[in-house]
């Protein structure tokens, strides 16, 4: 019992420590062994819990991508408060950890990474869906919110490199985004219906006027 408490103490600290490693440093730049030396234990310790370098960069990727998506679909209050919260929380993962983010988020020609942030994807696509429906049965909405994800990870990147915008521009560009996603689903598969959040989310927002009278202009012209 003590043996694995230790081994579970033992891996959490690697993982500490490789996370602020590969979220500054490349991952070809990281020496495991130069790492294992800072926190006083053998290299071997690596080998031991992860299986060698490779092993350990994909579990603090998926331990950095758990503990994102954790913190993001635990969140409570309204929609568009926590649309907010949650692109200030991407953005300072983005700031925090830049080579880790780039690695999840940019093109990924790695495998097995992607499938770490494919499976992390599918969680906010989910929510998302079941936000605004409360139902996942529109593969249209699956579709476009799939996409406005891709936008929120590119957009983010492009303020990481560039800075020229702010992060309130940021994150005004995400909600008129989304609102737009949403009209565009509706119009190309008018049996969604909105949940009362959705509508709430929409009418508490200055943004949101005219996705309303989009929304209203469809109506008429659907009768």
């Amino acid at each position: 019992m003590v043996g694995n408490r230790r081994g579970e103490a033992s891996r959490a600290a690697l993982l500490a420590a490789g996370k602020a490693a590969f979220s500054s440093d490349r991952y070809e730049e990281v020496s495991i062994v130069d790492l294992a030396r800072s926190l006083g234990v053998a290299a071997g310790s690596i080998s031991y819990h992860f299986g060698g370098k490779r092993g350990f960069y994909l579990a603090v990727l998926e331990q950095a991508a758990d503990e994102f998506w954790g913190s993001l679909l635990a969140m409570r209050g309204p929609a568009l408060e926590r649309l907010a919260r949650g692109i200030d929380l991407l953005l300072d993962e983005a700031e925090r950890q830049p080579r880790a983010f780039e690695a999840l988020f940019a093109d990924v020609p790695d495998a097995e990474v992607r499938q770490i942030r494919d499976r992390h994807r599918i969680r906010l696509i989910d929510a998302l869906v079941v936000e605004v429906t409360g139902s996942d049965s529109s593969p249209v909405l699956r579709a476009a919110i799939n996409g406005f994800a891709s936008f929120i990870e590119g957009l983010v990147l492009h303020w990481m490199h560039t800075r020229e915008v702010s992060r309130e521009q940021v994150k005004d560009l995400v909600v008129g985004n989304l609102f737009g996603t949403m009209l565009a689903a509706l119009r190309t598969d008018p049996d969604i219906e909105l949940t009362q959040r959705a509508i709430d989310a929409a009418l508490s927002d200055p943004q949101a006027v005219a996705f309303l009278g989009s929304l209203s202009t469809m109506s008429k012209t659907t009768e």
